[in-house]
């Protein structure tokens, strides 16, 4: 029977730090956030009507609904708009900082790519709900480990890796929040031609 390899203190506290990140990628809220600090991004392409779906579809539910992420450094739960308020004190005075929406947003989507920086490749893809039977030399590593990676193959299938998953979340998320605008179109507009006595009173 093969003994389990002792674990050195580095190996410990990322496998910890990963535990945290997978709580932190299926957060909703959270990446709700990120998404729309993505979406906002001018880089990315996306318009106005993309903007908007997510803003009220999913930014404003979870600003509403409070939203919570995980602290790498203790692991625990806490509310990002309570932290950003607190920390902005200025000489330990109550009621003396401000936080903005945007360093909301900001920290939300700094907080979801260190998230996918600190799992594994097969965590990634489990997060995919992928079927794909992955290469047993990467199925182990972490993302991280990849991107820092000397070999240029190695580190462009973790670039690769990193930036699709936050891609395809994002992208995902936004066609949610279109598909919910959608709706609400549809709805309207079967109203305007409900006939009178169905109309709810």
């Amino acid at each position: 029977m093969t003994e389990k390899k002792e674990q050195t203190p580095e190996e410990k506290a990322q496998d910890e730090r990963r535990d945290i990140a997978l709580k932190n990628l299926k957060a909703d809220n959270l990446i709700n956030l990120a998404t729309l600090y993505t979406a906002e991004n001018e880089n990315f392409g996306y318009g106005e009507n993309d903007r908007s779906a997510v803003d009220e579809f999913l930014y404003q539910p979870s600003l509403n609904a409070g939203p919570k992420f995980y602290d790498f450094e203790t692991g625990e739960e806490y509310n990002p708009l309570t932290q950003g308020l607190v920390g902005t004190r200025q000489g330990g005075r109550r009621l003396s900082g401000n936080i903005s929406e945007y360093q909301i947003a900001q920290s939300a989507a700094r907080i979801f790519q260190e998230s996918i920086a600190s799992v594994k490749v097969s965590d990634v893809m489990g997060l995919l709900d992928s079927k794909s039977e992955i290469d047993e030399k990467y199925k182990d590593m972490y993302i991280s480990d990849l991107l820092k990676s000397e070999d240029k193959e190695v580190k462009e299938l973790g670039q690769t890796l990193f930036g699709g998953y936050q891609n395809y979340i994002t992208s995902k998320k936004i066609s949610f929040a279109i598909g919910e605008r959608a709706k609400g179109i549809k709805s309207g507009l079967e109203d305007l031609v409900k006939a009178p006595e169905k109309k709810a009173a």
